[in-house]
């Protein structure tokens, strides 16, 4: 983490707005090296709140939706049209608002058996094998539980280990089964963006970027790309001081 950059804002809205500023230039500086811009999107309340954003004039038309793909770094087993669902989220804040559409949305079909869902995202994250593996996004949008968690690789859990892009994973803490993509292919993309906001966020990412502890978010080293933190003055106040 001693190359991350780190975004300190004074409000949880203008953290929201900075990042928004800073995924259309990604989304755009994509689309003009390589014609795409190829997306993860996180679950959570901040997240939500910068999907909202994006879906607003003038954001909206600011980035070629039609030339974006959109991918999800997680998700809880559970339909899509539950209210705990990711996608169910990022398609009513953001999603459905778009027009025109995004060229394409590569949500977890929690509908299949686990193997058949982790077969179909494994397909759709490398073009059915056509891509080099793993396989490089964009940019891979990443929240940040206090235990330092980060999509669902939770600590102490044999998915940090996994050379699988993709995996189902229980988790004890919460007593649910998810889906998440896993550290090699979060490693491979070009940019990775952590949002983490509140007093609550204080303590984990001070750990994490001044004191170095070994979280599953302290995982997140990007082989070619760079990593950066998008903090409020709450989450970032150890860090400072």
């Amino acid at each position: 983490m001693q190359d991350a950059q780190i975004h300190v804002l004074p409000s949880i809205d203008a953290v929201v707005s900075d990042l928004a500023k800073w995924v259309i230039e990604m989304g755009n500086n994509a689309i003009s090296e390589h014609g795409r811009f190829r997306i993860a999107l996180s679950g959570g309340s901040t997240p939500k709140a910068l999907y909202a954003l994006l879906a607003q004039e003038p954001l909206q038309h600011e980035i070629d939706w039609a030339r974006t793909e959109v991918f999800f770094g997680d998700e809880r087993d559970v339909p899509p049209t539950h209210p705990d669902s990711n996608y169910r989220m990022a398609d009513e804040a953001l999603l459905s608002r778009l027009n025109p559409p995004p060229l394409t949305v590569h949500r977890w079909y929690t509908e299949y058996t686990p193997d058949a869902a982790l077969a179909d995202y494994r397909s759709h994250l490398t073009e059915n094998g056509t891509l080099p593996y793993p396989p490089s996004l964009d940019l891979i949008l990443l929240g940040l539980g206090p235990e330092g968690h980060t999509a669902s690789l939770f600590p102490h859990q044999p998915v940090l280990d996994a050379q699988d892009i993709v995996s189902h994973v229980f988790v004890p803490t919460h007593q649910s089964w998810r889906y998440t993509v896993t550290l090699p292919l979060i490693n491979q993309s070009h940019h990775i963006a952590f949002l983490a906001t509140g007093d609550s966020k204080r303590e984990i990412v001070s750990q994490i970027l001044r004191e170095h502890v070994d979280v599953p978010a302290s995982r997140v080293r990007p082989t070619k790309g760079d990593v950066h933190w998008f903090l409020d003055k709450k989450s970032a106040r150890a860090l400072t001081t």
